[in-house]
């Protein structure tokens, strides 16, 4: 049977239940002109998406050769931000090549951007004539919204719901359990 992703961002929040979990803290660091912090913001990688030609192969080689045990929806890396203490994730998966989710082209790889206050990200973007692909999404683990940068890559942008790593991962077990 040939494994298709679900068209929502599921797989954001679906990953192993014993995923990897990182000891180290994360800090972003902004440079340039215009730096937005605090409402708006955006606070790191929520995810990283690869096309994959044969996707149960890939993450097999990525299982033996970097231990990155992914499954069928990715692996959820945990790690606690610095600045505010906060527990967050960063979610890795392979898609299939024909997938859609990554909007159309030949774009092979989807950056998904955690973002604070999701609303004022849109109304910054929109006002410098960035146009949002459809319909904000809501999800238990987070509101979803999608934008085309300046070359026409599809973008992901994340605004998570707050969690430590247990409630996540009991969350999920409900969510695999329906």
């Amino acid at each position: 049977m040939k494994m298709q992703h679900r068209s929502t961002p599921l797989l954001v929040a679906l990953g192993l239940l014993g995923g990897a979990v990182l000891g180290s803290a994360l800090t972003v660091v902004s440079r340039g002109e215009e730096t937005h912090e605090g409402e708006g913001a955006v606070t790191g990688i929520g995810g990283v998406f690869l096309k994959a030609d044969n996707p149960e192969k890939l993450r097999s080689w990525y299982r033996e050769h970097l231990g990155i045990d992914a499954g069928e929806y990715g692996v959820n890396f945990f790690w606690r931000d610095v600045k505010d203490g906060q527990y967050g994730r960063t979610a890795w998966s392979l898609f299939p090549k024909d997938t859609s989710y990554f909007g159309p082209g030949a774009q092979e790889v989807m950056i998904n951007y955690r973002v604070r206050d999701l609303d004022v990200v849109l109304a910054r973007l929109r006002q410098k004539g960035v146009k949002q692909l459809g319909a904000t999404q809501e999800y238990w683990y987070g509101r979803f919204a999608w934008i085309v940068d300046g070359e026409g890559h599809r973008i992901e942008l994340w605004e998570p719901d707050r969690f430590s790593p247990e409630e996540f991962q009991r969350r999920l077990q409900q969510e695999a359990g329906r």
